[in-house]
């Protein structure tokens, strides 16, 4: 299959260059128009854009943030109320222009942003967007106030201190310039100008991806007898420099090639990079070998990249296969997105303590996806951002969590079973790393599919073998995002009428919540006014649902633990003929790794004797209204002769153990096959550098390794939960039943 190419950008290696006269910030003044003949039918452009601004234009803060000019071709005052500026054009306002900004048409008709997070203006006037530019590169959308995209840029890494822009009168013209001019029209040179792919047509492949047992000769082929292919085997895409075709390519097994990427370190423990001390996978991971081609003819790329992934010697997995590749440095090296590198060892070198380091951004690369079902045919092979995810396992797992947003219109069908799951184009590989209380169990997705249509708001899984720059990563589960589109395929609310904090704009979402909370703490749930303000404001049977789900399961990292990890929501527009847009709360359950570890445990003792007020703990960020709103309900007799109704019919079939344990059991059977191969890949040994990190921290590294015993151990605690867990919860429920009407009477 081939895949869209666009964003080529030969890198450049060049000095930082010296900026010679720097205009003020937010300056709007050109001493001369450009030539406007070649920019026919444009009227704003994003004309330049710098993404690494280290020693040039500084806001009135003293700061250096990245900038973006714009520019008005069209010869006329624009008014830029309602026009929008992203730096994602599936999300084109992000960011809006302040009511009464002017963009000019005449002699002061460039403006500079800063695009540094400030959002809005400065002491000098100078206006400052709400996102930062990626430095890994992206695509700027300009929107007007009819939704109409009035211009884009997209670029590709940057150099410090170099801008990435359009040619002076060729707006059409793009590249590295030859001298950045915030303010001032754009040089008429580039150091490195934006070659433009063309239909060159496609690179024949003799071998489709897949399982093969021995090696075997691929040979590559394209239409045009005058062009040549260039390909690579490192998962970067090709360009002017890589590998000719000129004869069949050997794809061999590469059992026993030393890992190159499994075992580098990306984990923290306190101040300590573990991979100096720990060796992870120290032995020998399975390898793919992946070859990406296009055709080249006259100096000029092929629009269209073929990608094929290759296993030789390996047999078919039992789960579908995911390859990913990128370019290595992407994920990789000193600024890639995988490991502490650059941002980590900067910090430090300034006195820093803080645990930041490269995968705690929300930086976005470009790479390549292909999955493969089990029989070995293909479902999909894509374009594809990815940027790490996740909160604690980004620092202290190797496995971590990757959210991948598909491109040109490229769709999975893998998660058919949710709601519009046939054709998703966002999806999260999530690894095992964040099970918390079992290693590579993946609880928290069988609980997420079990409850699937419970309607309390759970993603749809699907267990994956990753290969991750054609290395063995492990078994993942390929899930949907908790995006605005969850949202809209769940419960048909749009995004412009969803509130949710996290999710939607902080400015309209956060004092929603705060209403909500202050409204609870001033409930009293026994009078007939207080119940009716909350079903005026709760869908009371969904609240229901969702706090049994998480008592069952004790969600330690959720519910128990202040409301952390909770996600609450409601519609801001009603719609008579949408049963979910109503302006009630709704809550989804969310991160279930931290569950079913003690089936003793009393799942009210926390809920009724805790204080949860909203005013005493809303500074607190992971605290939710949840606790507080139980405590509150449980007052009320009616209440809890509802909620005891609902949860003893819930015991009596959704959590009996003659439905949840087959169903585990089921679980447990489709991960059995590759639990093997998984936890060889998490074994961690200790390096000579061990001993210096238990003086320096106080703390011993010590090698792990679990064995399949161990992890079959591990299913028959969790069976053994499942098995007991109804019981005692229906017997937890007459207790503190007698203990209210004790306390009543």
């Amino acid at each position: 299959m081939s895949i869209p190419f666009y964003k080529r950008v030969l890198r450049v290696a060049a000095p930082l260059l010296a900026l010679a006269a720097l205009l003020a910030a937010g300056a709007w003044c050109v001493s001369e128009l450009p030539d406007l003949s070649a920019n026919a039918g444009r009227t704003v452009v994003i004309n330049e854009v710098c993404v690494k601004n280290l020693t040039g234009l500084t806001d009135a803060d003293g700061e250096t943030g990245d900038w973006i000019e714009l520019i008005n071709l069209s010869g006329e005052d624009i008014v830029l109320d309602g026009w929008g500026l992203s730096d994602n054009p599936d999300r084109p306002y992000k960011w809006t222009f302040p009511e009464g900004t002017v963009l000019s048409g005449g002699a002061n008709n460039i403006m500079v942003l800063f695009a540094d997070g400030k959002n809005g203006y400065d002491a000098a006037g100078s206006l400052h967007t709400n996102f930062r530019l990626s430095r890994k590169g992206e695509t700027l959308v300009l929107t007007d106030p009819d939704g109409g995209t009035v211009d884009t840029l997209g670029y590709d890494s940057q150099e410090y201190d170099l801008t990435y822009g359009r040619l002076r009168g060729d707006a059409s013209r793009v590249g590295v310039l030859a001298a950045p001019t915030p303010g001032s029209a754009n040089s008429t040179r580039f150091l490195e100008e934006t070659v433009q792919p063309v239909d060159l047509g496609e690179v024949e492949f003799s071998a489709q991806a897949g399982f093969y047992g021995e090696a075997f000769e691929l040979t590559l082929s394209c239409d045009d007898p005058d062009a040549a292919i260039v390909y690579t085997l490192d998962g970067s895409l090709p360009t002017t420099s890589s590998n000719i075709y000129t004869g069949p390519i050997t794809i061999d097994s590469r059992e026993g090639d030393a890992n190159e990427y499994v075992s580098l370190p990306s984990a923290f423990l306190g101040e300590w990079v573990v991979g100096y001390a720990c060796d992870y996978a120290p032995d020998p991971v399975a390898k793919a070998t992946t070859v990406t081609a296009c055709v080249y003819k006259d100096g000029v790329l092929g629009e269209a990249v073929t990608t094929q992934t290759y296993w030789v010697g390996l047999e078919n997995y039992t789960l579908p296969v995911v390859s990913l590749t990128a370019e290595a440095d992407d994920l990789f090296g000193p600024e890639g997105i995988y490991v502490p590198g650059q941002s980590y060892y900067t910090l430090r070198k300034y006195g820093s303590t803080d645990r930041v380091g490269n995968f705690t951004s929300s930086e976005k690369i470009d790479a390549r996806i292909q999955i493969l079902d089990t029989d070995g045919s293909e479902l999909l092979n894509a374009d594809t951002t990815v940027r790490v995810s996740g909160g604690w396992s980004r620092l202290d797992s190797v496995m971590k969590n990757l959210h991948l947003k598909l491109q040109d219109g490229a769709t999975s069908g893998l998660l058919d079973q949710a709601p519009g799951g046939d054709a998703l184009d966002t999806l999260v590989l999530r690894g095992s790393g964040n099970g918390s209380a079992y290693t590579s169990l993946h609880q928290d997705a069988f609980l997420c599919n079990y409850l699937y249509g419970l309607d309390v708001g759970t993603q749809y899984n699907q267990p994956v073998v990753l290969f991750l720059q054609d290395e063995y990563w492990g078994v993942y589960t390929v899930r949907e995002s908790k995006n605005t589109d969850f949202f809209l395929r769940h419960y048909g609310i749009e995004e412009d009428d969803l509130i949710c904090p996290g999710t939607t704009p902080d400015e309209q979402a956060q004092p929603e919540k705060s209403a909500f909370g202050l409204g609870v703490d001033a409930l009293d749930a026994t009078t007939p006014e207080g119940m009716a303000w909350v079903e005026e404001n709760v869908d009371v049977d969904e609240y229901i649902r969702y706090i049994i789900a998480q008592m069952y399961t004790y969600n330690a990292d959720g519910l128990y633990n202040g409301g952390n990890n909770s996600i609450l929501w409601k519609s801001a527009e009603v719609d008579e003929d949408n049963p979910y847009a109503d302006g009630r709360w709704r809550f989804l359950l969310n991160d279930l790794d931290a569950t079913l570890i003690d089936v003793e445990v009393d799942p009210f003792a926390y809920l009724l004797e805790n204080e949860f007020s909203f005013e005493t703990h809303e500074t607190a960020p992971w605290y939710s209204v949840i606790d507080n709103l139980f405590q509150k309900l449980w007052a009320s007799a009616e209440f809890r002769q509802r909620f005891a109704e609902e949860y003893r019919r819930e015991m009596e079939t959704i959590y009996a153990p003659e439905n949840i344990v087959p169903a585990f059991d089921a679980w447990a059977e489709l991960l059995r096959p590759e639990i093997g191969q998984d936890l060889a890949r998490q074994k961690v040994g200790v390096t000579e550098l061990a001993p210096l990190a238990d003086q320096i921290l106080g703390y011993q590294m010590e090698p792990w390794e679990m064995n399949v015993e161990e992890w079959e151990e591990q299913v028959d605690y969790v069976r053994d939960y499942f098995t007991r867990r109804a019981d005692i919860m229906l017997d937890y429920l007459d207790q503190y039943l007698q203990l209210a009407e004790e306390g009543a009477a």
